[in-house]
């Protein structure tokens, strides 16, 4: 543990195999000649060293380990993780494989090319250098105490378990061995491990298309519930339209024919009212009378004689009284010479207004609005 930096620095197996061996002839003699309490703290004032040394990340410590080992023995060799182990069993986990955890191995075992083409097919691969914080903490939870140390994890967290485990320098051949058998024997518990898997994903897979076709199945009722409401709002907006229209057109109706009963009322008082007024007629050869003869508006002619005093409006109210005349109001007029009676011309006299011994009047209907 002080060796010169430069023998150290010396290459990855010296490195690895120095600090390695002494900490694994630290825990073998100190477990069999040293109390367990003192033997404790030894381990603590280790590991501490340990951290101390090298404060690095793991994938940090990871990338290192690689490049190491690839400048030593080679392109030809497991295809390591660059991260953590801790990550490197999730990632396992996650492809149903063994973990092959290693800190040292030389040229002729882990560089072996049946070796190599074995576990690059068969694990997921990590290496780790314990002078590194997160190698030495795994040594230590496993409890290593020889090196170089290959271990087969399983699972992943707080269920990861150790398969397999070689420690010291075995050849390829015993190695493939080692790891071939574990894989025979514990291989079933990553075939249940998967199936498992395989089936939590089809149900997770089946709910999904479930919840999906459920989604799709509420969104076209959603759509249709929302056509046949609009659909709903449309006929009754198109039965108040026509409600509103009707009793529109029911109080234009309405309105029309008190309108007209109003008139046609109006009209037989005014007719009834005129005709009561009215003064008997003059007998023909009268001396002093006027015979007038009245044009209605539908081309009919009225002949009547008046006393030349009479004023105007006693014709007014004799063509009132007129059933064929249809009118409100109205107002006379003679047509040559051009003039309209009206107005203050009622109370005038017929012989003040020039229409004695005789005359012809046109009844000329006035707008009623």
């Amino acid at each position: 543990m002080s060796m010169p930096r430069a023998a150290l620095s010396s290459g990855f197996g010296m490195l690895f195999g120095v600090v390695g061996l002494g900490a694994a002839a630290i825990a073998f003699l100190g477990n069999r000649i040293l109390p367990a309490s003192v033997m404790s703290s030894i381990r603590g004032a280790l590991q501490s060293l340990m951290r101390g040394a090298h404060d690095v990340e793991p994938q940090a410590a990871a990338e290192t380990f690689q490049r190491s080992f690839t400048a030593q023995y080679g392109e030809l060799q497991p295809q390591w993780r660059d991260c953590g182990w801790q990550a490197a069993t999730a990632q396992a986990h996650s492809q149903f494989k063994f973990l092959f955890d290693t800190e040292k191995f030389c040229r002729e075992t882990l560089c072996n090319p049946e070796l190599v083409e074995y576990v690059n097919s068969t694990f997921v691969c990590w290496g780790g250098d314990i002078s590194y914080p997160d190698a030495y903490r795994l040594s230590n939870s496993l409890r290593v105490t020889g090196y170089p140390y290959c271990a087969l994890l399983a699972f992943s967290g707080t269920r990861t378990q150790l398969t397999a485990a070689v420690e010291g320098c075995p050849g390829a051949a015993r190695l493939l061995g080692v790891l071939q058998q574990a894989v025979s024997d514990h291989g079933g518990h990553l075939a249940v491990e998967q199936a498992d898997a395989n089936e939590r994903d089809f149900n997770r897979r089946l709910r999904e298309e479930q919840d999906l076709a459920y989604q799709q199945s509420l969104a076209e009722d959603q759509e249709r519930e929302r056509q046949r409401a609009a659909k709903r709002e449309q006929q009754a907006a198109a039965e108040r339209a026509a409600a509103e229209a009707a009793a529109k057109s029911k109080a234009q109706a309405d309105a029309e024919a008190r309108r007209v009963a109003d008139r046609a009322a109006l009209l037989a008082a005014r007719r009834a009212t005129n005709r009561a007024s009215l003064k008997p007629e003059p007998a023909a050869g009268t001396p002093a009378t006027t015979a007038l003869r009245v044009r209605l508006p539908d081309g009919s002619n009225h002949l009547h004689r008046f006393s030349s005093s009479a004023a105007l409006q006693d014709v007014w109210d004799w063509v009132g009284s007129f059933e064929e005349l249809d009118a409100v109001k109205f107002h006379l007029a003679a047509s040559f010479p051009r003039q309209v009676f009206s107005g203050p011309s009622l109370a005038k006299s017929l012989s003040e207004l020039g229409l004695s011994p005789q005359a012809a009047l046109l009844v000329q209907v006035d707008d009623e609005e």
